[in-house]
């Protein structure tokens, strides 16, 4: 279904470049060096290198979804489920040595919110929208939404005929229908004196006896 290093920002490549997380950072790395409007394409861009180097959800991500992770990590710790079974800065949940990253495009830009497109060169290369929203004075984001060419299976493993073809991943949709799903029913403790005390059907003794009387009936029939 996931580390709070802070890494410095440090002069990346503008929008498109592959660019990758080199060298250390300070906590001010998310105040992005930029001047002018924090609205344009260029700031978001370097925004999100800075971003990117920290991949940081505390100091990245916007207060709606810390808020919802937060309620999705406290369902997973008390029943022990996965909510998250990848890095979604990463996209993966193995890293190889020459991973990186490159901003492809910033659209859709308002006074409260943006989208970017973000091209992740892992083992294959994986393209990520972003949902940007614009608060404490700075953007942050609020939802990856990934895509994945592939088929669905159902829940014994089998593949549903006529699904194939390219999904995508909705990381906050996810989380929240995680978080609003109903709890399991705990299983009551039962005392060893309860179990005793439940009546049962027949004892191994009394199965015997019903087996031997089923015998000699047997044999009487056979006579």
């Amino acid at each position: 279904m996931k580390k709070i290093l802070l890494f410095a920002a440090i002069a990346l490549a503008a929008c498109g470049n592959k660019t990758a997380n080199t060298g250390p950072m300070t906590a001010d790395s998310t105040q992005t060096a930029a001047t002018g409007d924090k609205h344009s394409a260029e700031y978001i861009t370097k925004r999100l290198n800075a971003i990117y180097q920290l991949q940081d959800d505390s100091l990245c991500c916007s207060q709606h979804y810390l808020a919802i992770l937060a309620e999705a990590q406290k369902i997973s710790l008390r029943d022990g489920t996965v909510f998250l079974d990848s890095n979604h800065w990463t996209q993966g949940q193995d890293i190889p040595e020459d991973w990186s990253y490159s901003v492809e495009n910033i659209s859709h830009i308002t006074d409260s919110t943006a989208q970017a497109v973000v091209v992740i060169h892992g083992f294959d290369d994986q393209q990520v929208t972003l949902d940007l929203v614009f608060e404490r004075d700075d953007w942050y984001v609020d939802n990856f939404r990934s895509f994945y060419d592939g088929a669905d299976y159902d829940s014994g493993g089998n593949k549903i005929p006529g699904s194939e073809g390219v999904k995508e991943l909705n990381e906050l949709k996810a989380l929240q229908e995680y978080v609003d799903q109903k709890p399991a029913e705990a299983t009551p403790d039962v005392s060893e004196e309860e179990i005793e005390a439940v009546p049962r059907r027949n004892t191994l003794e009394e199965a015997e006896r019903m087996s031997e009387a089923a015998k000699a009936r047997l044999d009487e029939y056979a006579e």
